[in-house]
């Protein structure tokens, strides 16, 4: 939520998912489905973090990673995305 611009504190806000894709020569694509208010808005965000993707598929129930948190932390502080979340 602290991603999130004070603007849109009000709304309500709720995250559908968010993946990661290859977009070739070591570039990811970050992309989240997130719904305010009833809009429905597809934000993408591009990255060459490797250890962001490693982390993303640890399959260990005892090995804690935040990978989709900085990723969706990213997403959101994207300018580009920044603008479209600071126009709703």
């Amino acid at each position: 939520m602290e991603a999130i611009p004070e603007s849109l504190s009000n709304k309500t806000i709720h995250l559908h998912w968010i993946d990661k894709s290859p977009a070739g020569d070591g570039i990811f694509t970050l992309t989240a489905k997130i719904e305010i208010d009833g809009q429905v808005l597809l934000l993408r965000s591009s990255t060459r973090d490797q250890s962001l993707i490693t982390d993303w598929e640890v399959d260990d129930s005892t090995y804690h990673t935040n990978a989709r948190l900085l990723a969706l932390e990213r997403i959101l502080t994207d300018p580009a995305n920044e603008d479209i979340l600071l126009s709703l």
